[in-house]
């Protein structure tokens, strides 16, 4: 894919997420660029920004990494290194993105062999990544909604560290896929049963046990899919990021920090009440079937990750799922990470500590 990786460069942004050339500048564009064979300089600056302390690591999608060591520009831009791993670095008037998702696909993340496998889910085939390891406990990575596969790709880097063979998997509703019969997400209601056949395909191909891995509503999924299928025996363990396991929850907690427009007032908690009951008749959500913090699906370790400056899931339910089981769930609660933002707020230290609850798992 692309020209060969290069060697480490800079760029400098005003975001931790992720540099996208071409995207059409929704974030800025780069406005200097020097070489002449050693490390460059480039600079990423969205007009009006201030400079940000504390950027945290992304990626230059089609581009490469940028480091996690900022420094800042006499006009604002911040200043951090970038190892291209994918195609030619931006240039001069490029258009740009920064993302968190991070990576493409695993090939251009991971430069591993990789396979587009097909799963059958909701009366029809679910694309998913299959990548070979050398041992019989696969990984099953379930993104969240409104993500697509590309999203637990940056856990995938601990999976392959231990060895594991690995699964990354979409569900109903996803490019792609087939259209749940609602027309609209379940939150898990109806997801599970195509993780159940994910797990079944992993069974069928020589996997003896399972780690779900479950990023926003996959870990919802993953939540249903061990309350409700018969499949749930070769489950030695979990992996969550940011879970949702409280859709009203999340759904107030979002309203709390949004304010009515005009008059700028907190919006009341009635009104939000009142919203609920309309999607709840509209959609058909059975609020109470989606709430999942009862954890009676909750049977084997549980690695948790989620950010303190979360502000789409509350940190709170990750909290008192982890108060009401510690026993089970060890909580990794990452100062200042942003929504699913963990990796990207320390990446060496995610992955460490991913591929040590991995490697705990797979001794068992």
């Amino acid at each position: 894919m692309g020209a060969a990786p290069a060697g480490p460069r800079s760029v400098s942004s005003p975001d931790s997420r992720s540099l996208q050339p071409g995207s059409g500048g929704r974030l800025g564009s780069i406005t200097s660029y020097r070489g002449g064979g050693r490390p460059v300089a480039a600079r990423l600056k969205r007009p009006g920004a201030a400079p940000r302390r504390g950027v945290r690591p992304g990626v230059a999608r089609r581009s490469g990494v940028l480091g996690a060591v900022p420094a800042a520009g006499a006009d604002g831009a911040v200043v951090r290194p970038l190892t291209v791993s994918n195609g030619a670095a931006p240039g001069v008037g490029t258009r740009a993105e920064l993302r968190r998702d991070v990576f493409d696909d695993p090939t251009s993340a991971y430069h591993r062999p990789v396979r587009d496998v097909e799963i059958a889910c909701a009366d029809g085939q679910c694309p998913a990544w299959y990548l070979p390891g050398t041992g019989t406990t696969w990984a099953v990575l379930v993104h969240g909604k409104g993500a697509t596969r590309t999203e637990p790709l940056r856990a995938l880097g601990a999976v392959l560290q231990v060895g594991m063979p690995a699964l990354v998997v979409s569900y109903r509703n996803d490019p792609g896929a087939p259209r749940d019969p609602s027309g609209f997400y379940r939150y898990g209601v109806t997801e599970w049963r195509d993780l159940d056949l994910a797990v079944r395909y992993a069974l069928d191909h020589g996997a003896r046990r399972v780690v779900l891995g479950g990023f926003l509503m996959g870990g919802g999924i993953v939540a249903s899919f061990l309350e409700h299928s018969a499949h749930t025996a070769p489950v030695t363990g979990l992996v969550q990021d940011a879970p949702m396991l409280d859709f009203r929850r999340t759904v107030d907690f979002g309203a709390s920090q949004r304010r009515l427009p005009v008059v700028g007032t907190p919006i009341p908690g009635p009104l939000t009440w009142t919203a609920e009951t309309l999607a709840g008749l509209r959609y058909g959500i059975d609020w109470k079937r989606i709430d999942y913090l009862d954890a009676r699906w909750l049977r084997e370790p549980t690695l948790l990750f989620h950010g303190t400056a979360d502000d789409t899931v509350p940190i709170a339910t990750s909290d008192g799922l982890a108060r009401a089981h510690p026993d089970l769930v060890r909580e990794v609660r990452v100062r200042g990470a942003t929504h699913v933002g963990a990796w990207n707020a320390d990446p060496a230290r995610y992955t460490a500590t991913l591929a040590a609850f991995l490697r705990q798992i797979t001794a068992r």
